[in-house]
């Protein structure tokens, strides 16, 4: 099993919690773990060390020039990092036909052999959709269908083959303003509706900050979008608690919740914290 995490060194922690709980759950799969980050640290590769008595399980770092991709636009929590993935081709290894992407803010909470034994061999990838009306206004599409980039199955030769990287980012360089989501727009719109649409439970999204879920009992990947997230001190949600489990179980055992490091951002959570109570207040 290729398994690839993109993330900078921000998410470290994060991603922490994210692979361990894709190893505690996925103990007899062999996994090849490729991270693309922005600095490769020493404290950061012994946090790696300490899964050796693991077995099968290896990890396999690069790290990524920003420089490069300076010209392309962030916001306020989405960095230059949500880009890595679109130039990750240019360091795996080209004997790689399959990968399983991973955001760093989400928990594998169960086994996911039967998600990367998926056969998309007409695919160019695999993850969860849904329609949409204004989206697919915005973006010109043809396909009525756009998916979250979350978690997605690459079939990595077809991703070669079509240079999808490379589309996506010139179309990027050229639409800046129009990607309101970055490059999981840009990926929609290359794509465009050639996809294998997944089961919700392989990409089962809380956004904490609305106080909405698409977790049930049968979610095996639980993703938390928007701006907060679990390890903030401000986030009193009760899915917080899945985090924390397997941050605990972690290399990272030993991290606190966030807490705001400037007035900004302290008035943003207060913001967050006072939105939570009154969601709690009115249901």
């Amino acid at each position: 099993m290729n398994v690839l995490f993109c993330f900078d060194t921000n998410y470290e922690q994060h991603f922490g919690a994210a692979v361990t709980s894709l190893i505690l759950n996925n103990p007899e799969v062999q996994k090849d773990i490729y991270i693309i980050t922005n600095q490769v640290s020493s404290d950061f590769r012994s946090k790696l060390d300490e899964f050796n008595d693991f077995p099968n399980l290896n990890f396999y770092t690069y790290e990524v020039e920003e420089n490069s991709l300076k010209q392309l636009r962030v916001a306020a929590h989405i960095s230059l990092a949500t880009y890595y993935r679109l130039v990750a081709v240019n360091f795996l290894p080209k004997t790689i036909d399959k990968l399983l992407y991973l955001d760093s803010d989400l928990i594998v909470n169960g086994s996911i052999l039967e998600l990367y034994n998926l056969d998309i061999s007409k695919y160019i990838v695999a993850a969860c959709g849904g329609r949409v009306v204004t989206t697919k206004a915005r973006l010109d599409l043809k396909s009525d269908f756009y998916f979250n980039a979350g978690v997605i199955l690459f079939n990595f030769s077809l991703w070669r083959e079509q240079a999808i990287a490379d589309q996506c980012l010139q179309w990027l360089a050229e639409n800046s303003r129009l990607a309101k989501y970055m490059d999981q727009d840009a990926l929609n719109k290359i794509i465009d509706g050639r996809f294998l649409n997944l089961d919700r439970r392989w990409n089962s999204l809380v956004d904490l900050s609305e106080g909405t879920s698409h977790v049930n009992k049968e979610s095996i990947i639980i993703h938390f979008v928007g701006s907060l997230k679990p390890w903030h001190s401000w986030c009193i949600a009760h899915e917080r608690a899945l985090y924390w489990r397997y941050l605990k179980l972690s290399p990272w055992s030993k991290a606190r919740p966030e807490i705001p490091r400037n007035s900004k951002k302290a008035l943003a959570a207060a913001r967050a914290l006072y939105h939570q109570i009154r969601k709690r207040v009115v249901s």
